[in-house]
């Protein structure tokens, strides 16, 4: 099972908000897009949010790989029509 699987439902949770939080890293010079942290929690429908932190970096490439999650769910959904 995967991890906040439900084991009656036997569904993953609904993601039903987001909050975040941006952090600069001040103990190194320089305030640029390396020294920023960004703290991300995917707020669950069942109350077992899901948190975690990454770089600038990181998170454009998570919004890409959800992006492109996205358009294959649509393309999958057109061709089934």
């Amino acid at each position: 099972m995967e991890p906040g699987q439900s084991a009656e439902s036997g569904v993953l949770p609904k993601i039903t908000d987001v909050e975040w939080k941006l952090e600069v890293l001040t103990n190194t010079p320089g305030v640029g897009s390396e020294n920023l942290l960004y703290t991300v929690i995917l707020k669950t429908d069942d109350g077992n949010d899901v948190r975690f932190t990454c770089g600038s970096q990181q998170l454009q490439d998570l919004v890409y790989k959800l992006k492109d999650l996205v358009r294959h769910c649509e393309k999958s959904k057109s061709e089934l029509t």
